[in-house]
């Protein structure tokens, strides 16, 4: 049987051969686990986020410090931090070093919550990376960090790179 002439279509890969379908796919299928995993806790990606930001920080943040460190816009945080105190989960209390600023504070049963969603992040995490050794975890994170991390920087420098326009 002859073989078929080559055309130009046989240098295109398929679409599943591209590494950013394949992470966006791994994305979307990390989105939905994530997602099932708070609900067990009435929570969201959103409202986990804040309070990490929150806890994580040496001295209680402003609403603004948290847009900043969340990415969230203002609008958008006051209803987050809304959401968290109606929880119980966070207090806003005006800043002793500046009345102008609200600083949000973690409650205890904030921390409760985080520790507790943390626990059913970490063994979603665990589950989606089953087919990887310790060790292959350790390299994609570390890549993915890399990718992350150059990524933010070109964006913080106002660069355009094309990728991920709409």
């Amino acid at each position: 049987m002859p073989e078929r002439p080559a055309t130009p279509d046989d240098a295109v890969p398929h679409v599943d051969e591209l590494t950013g379908y394949l992470l966006i796919k791994t994305s979307a299928m990390t989105g939905r686990s994530v997602d099932r995993a708070l609900r067990r806790h009435g929570l969201t990606g959103r409202l986990v986020r804040v309070l990490a930001f929150i806890r994580d920080q040496a001295q209680a943040p402003s609403q603004r410090d948290l847009c900043g460190l969340t990415g969230l816009d203002r609008t958008t945080m006051v209803a987050v931090v809304d959401d968290l105190e109606q929880r119980g989960f966070a207090r806003r209390e005006r800043s002793t070093a500046d009345r102008r600023k609200y600083v949000v504070t973690l409650t205890e049963s904030g921390a409760d919550a985080y520790r507790a969603a943390l626990g059913d992040l970490l063994r979603t995490q665990d589950e989606l990376l089953a087919p990887l050794s310790a060790t292959e975890r350790g390299q994609f994170h570390s890549m993915l960090a890399r990718v992350f991390v150059a990524e933010a920087e070109c964006e913080g420098a106002g660069e355009e790179t094309g990728r991920g326009a709409e």
